[in-house]
C-alpha cells in the first residue's frame, strides 16, 4: 500500500457571484476560470510550470473548452505540460475536482494541482426536448 501524503489546500479563490442573465452574463464560464487562474498566480507567486494539472469542473460543459481544466490552465499562460481535465458532477463538480485532487497528491500521482470549479448558467446550452416541442400548437 503505498503512503499516504499530506495535502495542503491553499489560496482558495472565487470569482464575483451573479444572477442568471447579470452584470456577468457575457462572461463565459472558461473566461471566470482563465480569471481565477491567472489571479491564482499572482496571489501566491507559484510557478505555472509547477502545476502538474489543472482539475476543471464545470456543471454543464459545452464544446468551448472540451477539455475544461487543460483550456483553461493554456489560455492563463500555463505550459504546455500543464495537464488537465474536466468532470461534471452538476452542482457538486467543485467539490469533486477537489476530492480527486486530494486523492491524487495522497496517493502520490501528483505532487501540485489545482483544482476549479466554474459556470455561468447564463451561458449554458438550452436544449428543448423533441417531446416538448411536440406537444406545443405549431405558431
Amino acid at each position: 500500500m503505498p503512503e499516504l501524503r499530506e495535502v495542503v489546500v491553499c489560496s482558495p479563490l472565487r470569482t464575483p457571484v451573479g444572477r442568471m442573465g447579470g452584470a456577468l452574463a457575457p462572461v463565459s464560464a472558461l473566461s471566470l476560470a482563465e480569471t481565477v487562474l491567472r489571479a491564482l498566480l499572482d496571489r501566491t507567486g507559484l510557478d505555472p510550470a509547477a502545476v502538474e494539472g489543472v482539475i476543471g469542473s464545470q456543471g454543464y460543459p459545452t464544446m468551448e473548452a472540451p477539455a475544461f481544466g487543460r483550456v483553461a490552465a493554456l489560455n492563463a499562460g500555463f505550459p504546455v505540460t500543464t495537464t488537465g481535465y474536466q468532470l461534471d458532477r452538476r452542482c457538486g463538480s467543485g467539490l469533486q475536482a477537489v476530492i480527486n485532487a486530494a486523492m491524487e497528491v495522497q496517493t502520490g500521482a501528483s505532487d501540485v494541482l489545482i483544482a476549479l470549479g466554474a459556470e455561468s448558467m447564463s451561458n449554458a446550452p438550452f436544449i428543448r426536448s423533441r417531446a416538448a416541442a411536440a406537444s406545443r400548437p405549431e405558431v
